[in-house]
């Protein structure tokens, strides 16, 4: 292995690393970490409960996860984070093996470059979320479906119900709408409608997929009845399409503006890859379909959110690694320099950016805190250093490919240890330390008018709403004016309050 692959791959996992270790943030996050702890201390595994309330936004495997992390590493944002960067490299791994089977020029390693180099793949690899669980078992069931339609071996379809079913019990539906609308759409299109119309007609698979999810759902539809179940796959799935939940909507064009910045330092060869495109290339024909389904589909969905793209993000890997073997051995262009110069520029204004944009009058991120965990000086001597090593790079005429994959490495390190401690800290590190003071008390906690289920993480509590006399209340500074009750403050940190109420 070369000295400059060492580098690259020195840098890279570099990066992956502090991934590990960043702070639990609200809502998704939180609500996860709360509810699994919660699974863990009760030792109820079946059926999701945040603080008293039923959590059937997800079904059960992400939590199980994490249940099993917590339970071997203990409490920590590490036990959270870690399954979802394992299934990440797995992912990887499962997607670069299967495109070397058929293309014998795309190695491996190579291809699992690209894959962890991706923005999108990056920072999605250590939420603490189903996310990463779901891609790796759509992309799974995407190569069972590839190779059926190829060999069309019953075999293929077995495996592919597992991995449908997996999915099933991390997101409900979305694993089914996606693969099931792509093999139809392909088959439709390489005129096999036959060969989908027996995949679906074949009962082995079902009985597999029904053996899978059929003894949870049996459990808790005898534990809480249909409605909750109903409102998990239907109202969650459904309701995602056709209404904006928790405001995250946006224009049909959303994901053009997302798309840039998930793929950030290799968009312009993605670009160059749609015009050489190899449609008589089943391979190719079966990616770009799964890739602009992926795209149209969540297009016209009402909610929109930025990972939800990444359900099509890995068949990008495959066309880059095709520009990647075009553009090997040779220097970069004037328009590739100036390309990732202008990105570190970019990069070097991020923090200032967020001082200046910042709206002053909300309270769910601590102003104060900026100063306090952001040091200009270093943050513009390192941006520069890397600024000035990729400017010497340029001129040394290195590999086009070598300066984009450093370059790519670069900037997830900066997101790592610099970029995302910095958001997350500016939203969560007040709810952190008073989690952390807090930790194991006997007393209850209450949450009134704000939904933080962070604080219940790092203070190993269910997390509660309401308002109770002689019960702790956690609440923020914006929200007193609605307490009609006397009350004391025990605790505060930034915006953010634990008091008592005094009168009944």
């Amino acid at each position: 292995m070369s000295l400059k692959n060492n580098f690259f791959y020195l840098v890279l996992f570099s990066a992956y690393i502090p991934l590990l270790f960043l702070g639990i943030t609200d809502l998704d996050e939180g609500a996860f970490s709360s509810t699994s702890l919660q699974m863990l201390r009760e030792k109820q595994f079946l059926i999701p409960y945040l603080g008293d309330e039923l959590r059937l936004e997800k079904p059960i495997l992400t939590y199980i996860f994490q249940c099993i992390s917590i339970f071997v590493f203990g409490i920590s944002e590490f036990s959270l984070r870690l399954p979802s960067m394992v299934t990440t490299f797995i992912w990887g791994f499962v997607f670069s093996k299967f495109i070397f089977s058929f293309k014998n020029d795309f190695k491996t390693t190579s291809v699992l470059n690209i894959f962890l180099i991706l923005p999108g793949i990056f920072l999605m690899s250590s939420v603490a979320t189903a996310d990463a669980f779901l891609n790796l078992f759509i992309t799974l069931a995407m190569i069972n479906i590839y190779r059926f339609c190829e060999n069309e071996n019953k075999e293929e379809l077995i495996r592919c119900s597992v991995w449908i079913g997996l999915g099933f019990l991390t997101k409900g539906l979305t694993i089914i709408a996606i693969c099931g609308a792509v093999f139809v759409i392909f088959s439709i299109i390489t005129k096999k409608f036959n060969t989908f119309l027996g995949a679906i007609l074949s009962i082995k698979p079902w009985l597999i997929f029904l053996t899978i999810t059929l003894p949870w759902l049996s459990y808790v539809y005898l534990k809480i009845g249909l409605e909750p179940l109903s409102y998990m796959f239907l109202g969650q799935s459904f309701g995602r399409y056709t209404t904006a939940f928790e405001s995250h909507d946006g224009m049909f064009y959303y994901y053009f503006l997302v798309l840039p910045f998930v793929t950030l330092t290799f968009f312009p060869d993605f670009v160059r890859s749609l015009f050489k495109l190899n449609l008589k290339d089943n391979l190719e024909k079966f990616l770009f379909t799964w890739l602009a389904f992926v795209f149209i589909f969540f297009s016209f969905s009402t909610t929109k959110l930025p990972h939800y793209l990444i359900y099509g993000l890995v068949p990008i890997v495959f066309f880059l690694q095709k520009i990647f073997l075009i553009d090997q051995e040779r220097a970069p262009t004037i328009l590739e320099s100036i390309y990732q110069l202008l990105i570190w520029l970019m990069v070097l204004g991020i923090p200032y950016a967020l001082s200046s944009f910042l709206p002053q009058n909300n309270f769910d991120i601590s102003l104060s805190v900026f100063e306090d965990i952001f040091n200009e000086n270093l943050y513009l001597l390192i941006v520069s250093l890397i600024i000035l090593f990729l400017a010497l790079l340029i001129i040394s005429r290195v590999e086009v490919n070598f300066l984009k994959k450093i370059s790519a490495s670069f900037f997830l390190l900066i997101l790592s240890v610099q970029i995302l401690p910095l958001i997350i800290d500016l939203q969560q590190k007040d709810l952190r330390e008073l989690g952390k003071k807090y930790a194991n008390t006997k007393e209850k906690i209450l949450s009134y008018k704000i939904n933080k289920p962070s604080f219940s993480f790092y203070a190993n509590v269910n997390f509660y709403r309401g308002l109770k006399p002689n019960a702790i209340i956690l609440t923020r500074v914006d929200k007193l004016k609605f307490l009609e009750n006397k009350y004391e403050i025990l605790d505060t940190q930034g915006n953010y309050l634990l008091i008592k109420i005094t009168d009944e």
